[in-house]
């Protein structure tokens, strides 16, 4: 078996522990004295290199690093270098995310508008396409479904319906996520994200929670970020559970984060380059949209934080 402790190996940080960060990489050992390899996953606990610390560089679930001093008897290494990150996630921090999936549920919590386009809008400030996955199907009516998913198309979302109860939906799912190479499940608190994930893979048996009964909102169960994994080279990442994620934006970039305004302002041009969409004459926006009431009220508080909007 190779134990060399110099060796320098590349891996993925998996999650945070305290002070330490778990790094799975590949573990290649010998069979006898033959020349057969053998490679499987093993992680590590790490520390980091105080010259990361030194240059300002921030290690999160996700990122890719290059790891040496390895002790694989003890399962212990040390971080010496971070790969420049392909994406990041801030609200939960994650690093180099091909997808995110919002876990909203059909029902038990009710869904909310508003609450769901917070998520889909942060993480289109990523510059990451999310997918929408409406749980506890099994809650609501055939027509009721179809209503939820014209909706989303109408935002311009993807939407993959499925029930833990009846396992509807739980193929597609896994198939598209074994597409990606790292998904994250995010959403607010209570609509099945961590139940989901012990569907998916059981032997994990993470702790869940049901939702308040007199509040109707679910209890915060994942406390950290973890990646697991969901097939061959895939990571699927389970998030603690946010009820109003914040949004970061520039006024002026704000309408450029629903793809339905998108696709207007792709075809045809506002008559003022520096149109807010608001009530500015000549405006391609469609006020008749879904959404342009949530976006008209969250633009206000971006320009006026203090000042309450009145819808005219």
């Amino acid at each position: 078996m190779n134990k060399n402790k110099s060796n320098k190996l590349k891996g993925i940080v998996v999650a945070l522990k305290a002070n330490f960060l778990i790094v799975e990489t590949e573990y290649k050992y010998f069979k006898d004295d033959s020349l057969d390899k053998f490679y499987e996953k093993i992680r590590l606990l790490c520390t980091r290199r105080s010259k990361l610390d030194y240059i300002g560089i921030s290690i999160d679930v996700g990122d890719i690093v290059c790891i040496e001093s390895i002790d694989y008897k003890n399962k212990k290494a040390v971080i010496s270098e971070v790969e420049p990150r392909k994406s990041f996630l801030k609200r939960p921090a994650v690093a180099n995310v091909t997808l995110v999936s919002i876990c909203i549920s059909a029902d038990e919590p009710l869904f909310d508008m508003g609450q769901t386009s917070r998520f889909l809008l942060t993480v289109e400030c990523a510059n990451i396409k999310p997918l929408i996955i409406l749980t506890k199907i099994d809650l609501i009516t055939k027509n009721d479904l179809i209503f939820y998913i014209n909706k989303f198309k109408s935002w311009g979302y993807e939407c993959i319906p499925l029930s833990i109860h009846n396992s509807q939906g739980i193929d597609s799912l896994i198939q598209r996520f074994q597409k990606t190479k790292l998904t994250v499940l995010a959403g607010p608190s209570g609509v099945g994200k961590t139940s989901l994930i012990n569907h998916l893979i059981p032997n994990v048996s993470l702790p869940t929670s049901s939702v308040s009964k007199k509040l109707k909102r679910g209890t915060h169960t994942t406390r950290h970020v973890e990646l697991f994994a969901i097939g061959n080279g895939s990571l699927l990442a389970d998030t603690p559970g946010f009820n109003r994620p914040e949004i970061v934006c520039e006024p002026s970039d704000f309408a450029y984060l629903f793809p339905e305004f998108r696709t207007q302002l792709s075809k045809s041009k506002c008559k003022f380059r520096n149109c807010l969409h608001r009530d500015e004459p000549g405006c391609a926006i469609n006020k008749d949209l879904e959404r342009y009431p949530f976006y008209r009220e969250n633009l206000e508080e971006m320009i006026n934080p203090h000042l309450p909007y009145q819808a005219g």
